[in-house]
């Protein structure tokens, strides 16, 4: 579905299917787009860890993956998905890698890592994460 000029999104069912889904949409996407294989596998993974995170803690609704290339410097994809209860504001900066010993906890500070800017917002019961890449 087209939303403006390079941004197109796909919805996904909140499922571990989706994972493999929501990479092959984002990773055809930044091809069509010209991205390098480098900014294709960060946002390949970026997208894998906010969907285990989106079924993981989601409200089990539908997950909605875009895909943006909003000027000549950037790639971005957003991971949008509902809510089942209020969170906390979300300060990205905080975000780090779990030490390997523990259970979980990993997968933000792997995205803080490899994005150049992160974006939190929280709205009508829906998170919005939107990670950028320079191109």
């Amino acid at each position: 579905m087209m939303q403006s000029s390079a941004q197109v999104a796909r919805t996904l069912p909140s499922s571990p299917a989706s994972t493999r889904q929501a990479r092959e949409f984002v990773s055809g996407e930044l091809r069509r787009l010209a991205a390098g294989a480098d900014v294709v596998d960060d946002l390949d993974l970026i997208v894998s860890e906010l969907m285990a995170n989106s079924i993981q803690h989601g409200d089990g609704g539908d997950i909605v993956v875009r895909v943006d290339a909003p000027s000549a410097k950037w790639f971005s994809i957003t991971v949008t998905n509902g809510v089942a209860f209020s969170l906390p504001p979300m300060d990205p900066s905080t975000w780090k890698v779990a030490a390997t010993d523990l259970p979980s906890g990993r997968g933000l500070g792997i995205v803080r890592r490899l994005a150049d800017e992160i974006a939190v917002t929280e709205a009508a019961g829906l998170v919005h994460v939107t990670c950028r890449r320079r191109r």
